[in-house]
């Protein structure tokens, strides 16, 4: 499964203007939110699924800065699961959950970074509560923390 939200001219006419990226990537989490608002998580998806798509884009060029856009990064994929999520779609969810968290993971190696991306991670295993997701590896309940448990 590879989730692209945005046409190739629209990329590439994004990639050439960090600015407009930007003011993109503001109008269409602004849509989406007002659309999961009201309750209508399909329309919302596309405007969601473009935000994230500016947003990953924004995070490999590092800008404005690293932790603003690794914030930015994080807040999309959030915003686009529970999208996700609330029309019934755990697939989409959870693809996104291990996609979004294997790009930020990237970072945890550089010190300077690896703060910043850890708590990234960490906000997109949350339910929006503050409490840890539950995942399920084999029928059994493994939170986020739960690499280091045995499931066998």
């Amino acid at each position: 499964m590879n989730l692209r939200y945005l046409c190739a001219n629209h990329r590439q006419w994004l990639i050439d203007n960090t600015d407009r990226a930007e003011q993109a990537w503001l109008d269409w989490m602004e849509r989406g939110r007002m659309l999961c608002e009201e309750g209508n998580h399909s329309e919302a998806i596309p405007y969601l699924g473009c935000a994230f798509d500016v947003a990953g884009m924004l995070l490999t060029r590092e800008w404005p800065s690293y932790a603003v856009s690794a914030t930015r990064f994080s807040d999309s994929a959030a915003q686009l699961m529970a999208a996700y999520r609330n029309q019934g779609d755990e697939k989409h969810h959870h693809y996104l959950l291990v996609g979004a968290s294997s790009v930020l993971a990237r970072q945890l190696g550089d010190r300077d970074k690896q703060q910043l991306a850890a708590d990234c991670i960490s906000a997109l295993y949350s339910d929006g509560d503050g409490k840890p997701e539950l995942l399920l590896a084999g029928e059994k309940p493994v939170s986020h923390g739960g690499a280091s448990l045995q499931l066998h």
